[in-house]
C-alpha cells in the first residue's frame, strides 16, 4: 500500500529513481527548454551543447543527478550536492547565512511533462528522493535544502509537502526575486 502522503493512494504505481545516463539527455534537454520551466531556471544555459556539458557524463562535477520513474517512465529529474562543495557560490553561502548546515546537501528537481505538475508528483518525488537516495546514500550529510524563488509558489509548496521547512529568504540576485530557504533535517530513522 503506498504512503499516506501518496498522492494517488487508489492506484497502484511505483516511483523509482535511477542515475541520469547519456541517453537521457534529449529528454532532460526537450524538459529544460520548456516555457514554464526555464521561467524558474535562473537564467541558465539550456541550450543542447550546455545540457550536455553539464549534465553528461564527461561532467567530472560531483552533483548528482537522477531521473524519477513512474511505473518506469521518466517523470522527473532530481540532483542532489554537497553545499560545501560549492563554498564559493553565492547561493551556498545565503543557504548557510539562513541556518543551513554547513555538513547539508542542496537538491535541485523539476516535473518533466506539463501534464503530470500540479497532481502532487513534484513532492511525492522530493520526499521519496531524500528518504531513499540521499539521506541513506550519504550519512555525512545532515539536512537537505533547496531555495526556490518565491514567486515560484509551486516549487516551495511542493517542498513543504515533502517535509521542507521555510527557515528564511534570501536575495537572489535574479530578476525574479528573493529566494526561499527550505529544509529538511536527518531524522530518527532516515538512511
Amino acid at each position: 500500500m503506498p504512503p499516506e502522503w501518496w498522492p494517488w493512494r487508489g492506484e497502484s504505481v511505483e516511483l523509482t529513481f535511477r542515475r541520469l545516463v547519456d541517453d537521457d539527455l534529449p529528454l532532460l534537454h526537450g524538459w529544460l527548454n520548456d516555457p514554464a520551466v526555464v521561467r524558474w531556471w535562473e537564467g541558465e544555459d539550456v541550450t543542447w551543447e550546455a545540457v550536455v556539458r553539464q549534465y553528461g557524463s564527461a561532467n567530472e562535477d560531483p552533483t548528482e543527478h537522477w531521473l524519477a520513474l513512474l511505473d518506469r517512465r521518466p517523470v522527473g529529474w532530481i540532483q542532489c550536492y554537497a553545499w560545501a562543495a560549492y563554498a564559493d557560490e553565492a547561493e551556498t553561502k545565503a543557504q548557510w547565512a539562513a541556518g543551513v548546515d554547513r555538513s547539508a546537501a542542496g537538491i535541485d528537481y523539476l516535473v518533466g511533462d506539463a501534464a503530470d505538475r500540479g497532481r502532487g508528483l513534484g513532492a511525492t518525488m522530493i520526499r521519496a528522493f531524500v528518504q531513499e537516495v540521499v539521506f541513506p546514500s550519504h550519512p555525512e550529510w545532515s539536512q537537505v535544502s533547496a531555495g526556490p524563488f518565491i514567486a515560484n509558489e509551486a516549487s516551495w509548496r511542493a517542498l513543504t509537502r515533502a517535509g521542507f521547512s521555510p527557515i528564511g529568504d534570501h536575495d537572489s540576485g535574479e530578476g525574479d526575486g528573493p529566494c526561499r530557504v527550505m529544509v529538511r533535517s536527518r531524522e530518527p530513522g532516515d538512511g
